[in-house]
């Protein structure tokens, strides 16, 4: 266990790649800690082993890379994925992107999935409005998945929307002999203000998405993944969980024990027989005894 929370302080699962944890103060000069979640600074109070600003901070980090979670066990990465994700203004909608830093107006699709094609691997998400004009763009071959995040609250006069497409090509198929987790085109999974996401925006995507269309694009340690439109940065801080080699390889050795735990049971059911009938409860008989009275047909 010491290995592994060593492991998790030399690589930080939630915290964007690239970024330092600790930076200078222009200040005083003095090198500052960074919070793992929100980026700021550490109060010098703080224990010396905190990684987080606050309890706010520490619990949404929790909550994050728990979500995300690490891939199966059971994946063959095979030879390495060149990945990508694009979640870009929807169609009709960049306006609503006007005040970011880096808006660009309406983008153009069809210069965007030319783009992801050069990957082995992409997702692309937009609207259900949109789907037929977007779907019309892509290559042959492409599936279309369906994330239900539910309707939201508005008066219409229609039925409302409670879904998004997500359009998703190549990846890594799984192999049809793995027991583990399946994965499927659809998600459900509802939406809430994600008001502890440092720099959130607007169509910002949750944790349980993310690691949803990773397993569509059946991703694993060892693969690039590009973010095209990074937002938020949500989906960088998930890939760096999702791949988090101290959170894989705690898995892999609790699995890995397990399958010997589970062998040697085996194992020691067929070497002695009598051991497998006193686990049986379904052999413990107790003696007939006589029935009176009348059957009942």
């Amino acid at each position: 266990m010491s290995a592994i929370r060593s492991a998790v302080a030399e690589h930080d699962a939630s915290r964007p790649a690239g970024h330092d944890a600790y930076e200078p103060s222009r200040d005083t000069g003095v090198t500052r800690r960074l919070c793992a979640w929100c980026e700021l600074a550490i109060p010098p109070s703080a224990r010396r082993d905190a990684v987080c600003c606050s309890t706010r901070c520490r619990q949404a980090r929790h909550r994050f890379a728990r979500t995300v979670g690490t891939p199966a066990v059971a994946v063959d990465p095979g030879r390495p994925l060149r990945l990508a994700y694009a979640d870009p203004p929807y169609p009709g909608k960049a306006w609503l992107y006007r005040d970011h830093p880096d808006y660009g107006g309406e983008v153009d699709h069809a210069e965007l999935i030319a783009r992801l094609t050069g990957y082995d691997g992409w997702a692309l998400s937009t609207s259900a409005r949109a789907l037929p004009a977007v779907l019309a763009l892509c290559p042959p071959g492409v599936r279309v998945a369906a994330w239900h995040r539910g309707e939201r609250p508005t008066a219409s006069r229609w039925p409302l929307n409670a879904w998004e497409p997500v359009i998703y090509h190549g990846g890594r198929p799984a192999n049809p002999d793995d027991r583990g987790p399946r994965r499927t085109d659809s998600l459900v999974h509802g939406v809430a203000p994600m008001t502890t996401l440092p720099g959130r925006v607007i169509g910002v995507k949750p944790a349980a998405f993310t690691r949803w269309m990773f397993d569509l694009l059946g991703a694993a340690p060892g693969d690039s993944f590009d973010d095209l439109f990074p937002g938020s940065g949500a989906v960088a801080r998930a890939w760096t969980a999702f791949t988090d080699p101290s959170r894989v390889d705690a898995r892999r050795l609790a699995a890995e024990s397990s399958r010997v735990d589970a062998a040697l049971q085996t194992r020691r059911l067929t070497a002695d027989p009598s051991c497998e009938a006193s686990h049986d409860a379904s052999r413990q008989t107790s003696p007939a005894t006589p029935h009176h009275g009348k059957e009942h047909a």
